[in-house]
């Protein structure tokens, strides 16, 4: 993170604590709690810029997002992430205040959104700051929003590790769930006007391909078998994979793809040619992504994509990996009488 970066990010920690304490004294008050008005984390402000290392833990799934030098990154894949996911999480839990307490019952968390893990609906997500030699700067348990406090952002019900007391806090903490929500997902467009060719193969399955002969056309399906004739619903589905080419999950690479690996090649008007390669079962929907310039009008786009794909493994959605698994049967019907 450069000197700029790290000024932003302390001026929204100042703003987040200004904007809570201008509520607080402007907004009625409810039940009286001995700590109401007070900041959440205290000393919090002080030490935004020192936070390198934010832990979410979702349900019984725990994820972390690491701040470098040149940006931010999931530690487990080390793919970068939203920066501004990052930062907003840190303002947030400057800007909370104690509005007031709530149930110690744990047999009631549920309720607040506050469950331990187990229970996906009802449990809170547990997020942990730390700085480069990992101490621990806040740690808290975020639970349900609650709009019944007053001011425009609301609270937020919460409860301390290893405490039993829960809170309602003025403020909110964006949490960005599911892990891939860190992520920008959408890798490339390739829409109907910038698409000449998909071609599936290997796997041990059909080769099917299809062609649109100039900008704008519609894809032809090559070849169709004897007696049937192209669905075009289903070739216009298989257009949708790369429009846009997104993806689930991010991982680092594991095993290399079979020697005969399914694949799908997408082929741009501009020369860009796109690879999605299988890896493991075709069902798990995990593939590699290699892309490729075949004309001096498509570098620019090529140089652009391959950092973000490049030493990396995609889940894709079901709908996406099912069809890679589609042959000439899938892609057409019998003709109508």
């Amino acid at each position: 993170m450069n000197v700029k970066s790290v000024t932003i990010l302390g001026v929204v920690a100042a703003l987040a604590v200004a904007g809570t304490w201008a509520v607080l004294q402007s907004s009625p008050q409810g039940i009286a709690a001995d700590k109401r008005g007070q900041t959440v984390f205290p000393g919090l402000i002080s030490k935004a810029n020192d936070v390198t290392a934010i832990a979410i833990r979702d349900n019984d799934t725990t994820f972390t997002v690491e701040r470098r030098d040149n940006g931010f990154f999931d530690k487990a894949s080390g793919y970068p992430t939203k920066p501004q996911a990052f930062r907003d999480l840190v303002a947030g839990a400057i800007g909370l205040a104690y509005e007031e307490g709530k149930t110690a019952d744990p047999t009631r968390y549920g309720d607040l959104g506050l469950a331990p893990p187990g229970n996906a609906e009802k449990s809170g997500r547990q997020v942990t700051f730390t700085n480069a030699k990992g101490d621990v700067l806040a740690d808290i348990i975020v639970g349900n929003r609650d709009n019944t406090v007053g001011g425009a952002r609301g609270g937020t019900f919460v409860r301390f590790p290893k405490e039993p007391q829960t809170w309602l806090v003025r403020g909110e903490m964006r949490v960005p769930v599911p892990h891939t929500a860190w992520f920008e997902i959408n890798l490339v467009n390739l829409n109907k006007d910038a698409l000449a060719k998909l071609e599936l193969s290997g796997g041990g399955l059909d080769d099917v391909t299809m062609v649109s002969e100039k900008k704008g056309a519609d894809l032809t399906l090559q070849s169709p078998p004897e007696g049937r004739t192209p669905d075009s619903g289903k070739v216009m589905r298989l257009s949708f994979m790369v429009d846009p080419l997104s993806f689930q999950d991010v991982r680092k690479p594991s095993a290399e793809p079979k020697p005969d690996a399914r694949k799908l090649i997408a082929t741009g008007q501009n020369g860009i040619k796109i690879t999605v390669t299988s890896v493991g079962e075709l069902a798990d929907g995990w593939v590699r992504i290699g892309v490729e310039s075949t004309s001096d009008d498509s570098k620019k786009q090529a140089d652009e994509l391959k950092p973000k794909v490049d030493g990396f493994e995609f889940k894709l959605s079901k709908n996406d990996s099912d069809m890679l698994a589609w042959g000439m049967k899938d892609f057409t019907q019998e003709p109508k009488s």
